[in-house]
C-alpha cells in the first residue's frame, strides 16, 4: 500500500458504490471547507497500479488559547474490495499521516482527531467511541421499482397525507437559485425552535448553498399555499444518490401536509433523473440516544426503506489533560444555552 497527501479529485472512487454520506468525502465538501477558510488534509491509499483503496479528508476546528482538533466527517472509506487485514493496515497508515500532520503543524496544537470510518475496522485500543457528530444510521430507498411500487410500501398515513396536500392544492417548485435560500433560512429557524435541535447558522447555510450552486449538485425543494413558502428541503446530488440533507416547515400550515408531498416529489424526481438511492440521511439510532430526532425519524420511515447502520464516531486523543478541559468547556456551554 501506498499513501499519498496530494488533494485529488476521487470522487469516482466515492461514488462506485453507495455510501450514505460519501459527499463529505469528495470535491463539494472539499470546496465547502475551503470557501470556510478550514485548513484540510486529504490522504489516499492506493495499490502499485495507482487504484485507489482508502481515502480520508479531513480539516481543522480551531478552539480556545491556540488550541484545535482534527475532524474527518463520514471518513475514511474503505473499498470493500480490501479484506479485513488491508482494512487494518489502510486505517493503520492514516492515523500515522495524521499524527505526523499533527506535530507538523505549530500554530494551533490538535488535541484530538475524530474519524468516521465507513466500515468496522478491528481498530488500535487508542481509538474510542465517541458521541455522533453525523448521524450513525440512516434511511435509504431503493428507486429500482415503479411509483405504483414506491407509493403502496409506505405506511398508509404518508400516502393518504401525499394524497391530501394534493387535494389542498400545495405546489412544489424546485430552485437553483441563490436568492430562495431566504425560504430555508426563515423556515429552519421556527423549526429548531419548535423541535428543539440545534442548526447551523446563516452563514453556514449560505456558504453550503453557494458551494452547491456552484459545483451544480444542490437543489430547493420549496412547498407553497397561495404564493407562501411553507416547507423547503435541502437535497444534495452525488454519486448515484440524491440525500435529503435539511428540512424545515412552518408549523403553522401543518393541515397541508405540505412536507409529506414535499418528500414525495423529491423522491419521483430522484428515480426519474436515474438515481439509485433517495437518501433521507439521518435517524434515531435503536439505543434510544437521540429523543429529540424520534419525530421526523417516524415522518421518514414512513416513506418505507431500509436502515442502514453504521460504526459511528471514533477519537483518537493526542492530549488528556487538554481534552478533559475541553469537555468540561463543552458541558458548561450547553448548560449556559439552556
Amino acid at each position: 500500500m501506498f499513501i499519498s497527501r496530494n488533494i485529488l479529485n476521487h470522487d469516482n472512487f466515492l461514488a462506485e458504490e453507495f455510501i450514505s454520506g460519501a459527499f463529505l468525502q469528495g470535491s463539494i465538501w472539499k470546496d465547502f471547507l475551503e470557501a470556510q477558510k478550514k485548513e484540510l488534509w486529504q490522504l489516499t491509499i492506493t495499490n502499485q497500479e495507482n487504484k485507489v483503496l482508502a481515502l480520508c479528508v479531513f480539516y481543522e476546528n480551531r478552539l480556545w488559547f491556540g488550541k484545535s482538533y482534527l475532524y474527518a466527517p463520514k471518513g475514511p472509506i474503505f473499498s470493500n474490495e480490501l479484506s479485513e487485514a488491508e482494512k487494518q493496515e489502510a486505517l493503520s497508515l492514516i492515523l500515522s499521516q495524521i499524527r505526523d500532520i499533527t506535530i507538523a503543524t505549530h500554530r494551533y496544537e490538535e488535541l484530538f482527531c475524530k474519524l468516521e470510518p465507513n466500515t468496522t475496522v478491528l481498530a488500535p485500543p487508542e481509538l474510542n467511541n465517541e458521541d455522533t457528530v453525523q448521524p450513525k444510521d440512516t434511511l435509504v430507498l431503493e428507486l429500482d421499482k415503479t411509483v405504483e411500487q414506491l407509493l403502496a410500501d409506505m405506511h398508509p398515513k404518508t400516502r393518504y397525507n401525499i394524497a391530501l396536500a394534493n387535494k389542498k392544492g400545495v405546489k412544489i417548485r424546485v430552485s437553483q437559485k441563490q436568492e430562495d435560500l431566504k425560504h430555508f433560512l426563515s423556515l429552519i429557524k421556527k423549526t429548531a425552535s419548535r423541535q428543539q435541535i440545534n442548526t447551523h447558522s446563516e452563514k453556514y447555510y449560505q456558504i453550503l448553498w453557494q458551494s452547491l450552486l456552484k459545483n451544480n449538485t444542490g437543489k430547493l425543494y420549496l412547498a407553497e399555499i397561495n404564493g407562501k413558502i411553507v416547507a423547503a428541503n435541502l437535497l444534495i446530488e452525488f454519486g448515484n444518490a440524491v440525500t435529503y440533507l435539511h428540512g424545515a416547515s412552518d408549523y403553522e400550515h401543518r393541515k397541508f401536509m405540505a412536507p409529506h408531498l414535499l418528500q414525495w416529489q423529491a423522491i419521483k424526481d430522484a428515480k426519474e433523473n436515474n438515481f439509485e438511492i433517495y437518501d433521507f440521511w439521518g435517524i434515531a439510532p435503536a439505543d434510544g440516544s437521540k429523543p429529540k430526532w424520534e419525530g421526523f425519524t417516524r415522518f421518514k420511515k414512513g416513506f418505507g426503506g431500509r436502515i442502514i447502520s453504521y460504526p459511528g464516531t471514533k477519537i483518537f486523543v493526542y492530549n488528556r489533560q487538554w481534552y478533559s478541559l475541553y469537555l468540561l468547556a463543552k458541558k458548561i456551554l450547553s448548560i449556559i444555552k439552556k
